[in-house]
């Protein structure tokens, strides 16, 4: 038999067999094909892009670790678990997402849907961590870095303690989510978990578009100039480093390397605060953000220097019901200068957000590029601060107290020894009044230190919402 004759006939029994296949895996079969001629990578967002920079610089950092560990009690269906998971990881593309680099850019590829499988922890060595075996087991599960460019940046393990108790931990890196994404995922879990329970498919709106499309949307428009860069470069320019008062030299890089202290302010005087903001036509945000800027501005004798606010980022309802990196960060430029009264800074502070508010969507990745600012790898560049209240999230399923035929326990937050920047406040409205956390960085400051930091700016709201006319150096913000 000739060599042509072989060929045909190897083609013709191809095409009889795929013939022979059902309509469906035909179709699978024709989509796979012409992939292959497609593009296969897109670009990150901005935010992303930072993020991935960050990995690379310190790919053991933890500090861009989003955990949420909750205790489930009932009949634990583990199978229903992994199933469900499996079903949004098919939903969200982020969920499939690996950060490989194409040519010399980072890009994201989008691998297929698969078959999710949970983690199974064991409980840690309390002694070792000073802390619970559940929650040395949280710590440590949630510390494990990502090989971003391996596998999808998240992951979900389950710490059995009885037959019908255990603890589920859900892990993201934020380049795939914020804590926006975590009610989103908490709140499919349930109704995906009660599906599979039931035996139904999941009742799940369709989503509109993907976050790769928000990532490609982002880049023209920065491209195009509509992302309001040159407010930005122009309210900035000049801006200084904030330079607290260290207990410890300051390394030549950062390591990133911290810790929390706790921050408690009693609900009478955040009321007091708060009718101050009203008075004002300001919000308890922005008087917040007023008393931490006095607080830091006292303890390093400066009147100019910036804050990062992280912000949600969803601007438009079609974004609202997907998992992905949508939050940014503001910076807000205190102007304390001239030893204001409070209610005078608070009126600053008030027209200085909306005016950030107006002018948002500008990536800090685009403003840091386009400043120019000194090299220098022992800080965060620009803000070496941050503040944020907790607010305006939806957190209905974040906080649910059932999945399926399972009651629902939320497990504290573990402390990965992590810090972002040189100081970082984080405060949510409670009956309780105002709690939160104060986190800073270990290389520069001492526990007693951070302590006396979180204790001064308790003072200042308290001050500030007995007398707003108490100009700043009368308040007393920070005993050095």
């Amino acid at each position: 038999m000739s060599t042509r004759n072989s060929g045909a006939d190897e083609r013709e029994a191809l095409r009889r067999r795929l013939a022979a296949l059902p309509p469906e895996r035909r179709a699978a079969l024709r989509q796979a094909l012409l992939a292959r001629g497609e593009r296969q990578t897109w670009p990150l967002s901005t935010g992303q892009e930072r993020l991935w920079f960050l990995q690379r610089f310190n790919p053991e950092d933890s500090a861009y670790h989003i955990t949420w560990p909750v205790r489930l009690r009932g009949p634990i269906d583990e199978a229903g678990l992994a199933a469900a998971f499996t079903a949004i990881a098919a939903r969200h593309e982020t969920l499939r997402t690996r950060f490989v680099l194409n040519g010399d850019l980072p890009a994201q590829t989008v691998d297929d849907p698969r078959e999710v499988r949970l983690d199974h922890l064991e409980p840690g060595r309390a002694e070792e961590s000073g802390s619970d075996a559940v929650g040395a087991a949280i710590v440590d599960y949630a510390g494990r870095p990502f090989d971003l460019g391996a596998a999808p940046a998240w992951r979900a393990g389950l710490l059995r303690l009885a037959p019908d108790e255990a603890v589920l931990c859900i892990v993201m890196h934020h380049i795939v989510a914020d804590h926006w994404s975590l009610d989103v995922l908490m709140r499919e879990l349930g109704e995906c978990y009660a599906a599979h329970r039931e035996g139904r498919p999941p009742r799940l709106d369709e989503l509109p578009l993907q976050y790769r499309d928000f990532a490609a949307a982002e880049r023209r428009r920065a491209e195009e100039g509509r992302d309001h860069l040159d407010y930005w470069t122009e309210r900035l320019a000049g801006s200084p480093p904030l330079d607290l008062p260290l207990d410890r030299p300051r390394p030549a890089r950062w390591t990133g390397r911290g810790a929390k202290t706790d921050v408690a302010v009693p609900p009478l005087e955040v009321d007091r605060l708060e009718g101050v903001a009203r008075a004002h036509r300001a919000t308890l945000f922005m008087a917040l953000l007023a008393a931490w800027q006095v607080t830091l501005g006292t303890a390093a004798g400066q009147d100019d220097f910036c804050v990062g606010v992280p912000v949600a980022g969803r601007d438009r309802p079609e974004l609202a019901p997907l998992i992905g990196y949508f939050s940014t960060t503001l910076v807000a430029r205190a102007g304390l200068s001239g030893d204001p009264t409070f209610s005078e800074l608070l009126r600053r502070t008030r027209v200085s957000t909306l005016k950030a508010l107006a002018h948002a969507g500008t990536s800090l990745d685009r403003i840091l590029g386009a400043l120019h600012l000194p090299r220098d790898l022992s800080r965060p560049p620009l803000c070496q601060a941050m503040f944020n209240l907790t607010h305006h999230l939806p957190s209905a399923d974040l906080l649910r107290t059932e999945l399926g035929d399972l009651t629902v326990e939320v497990v504290p937050q573990p402390d990965l020894g992590r810090a972002r920047v040189e100081v970082s406040l984080d405060l949510y409205r409670g009956p309780e009044g105002v709690g939160g956390w104060l986190e800073y960085s270990t290389d520069l400051f001492e526990p007693a230190t951070a302590h006396r930091l979180a204790d001064a700016f308790t003072r200042v709201v308290t001050r500030a919402g007995s007398d707003p006319d108490l100009r700043l150096s009368e308040l007393g913000a920070f005993d050095r």
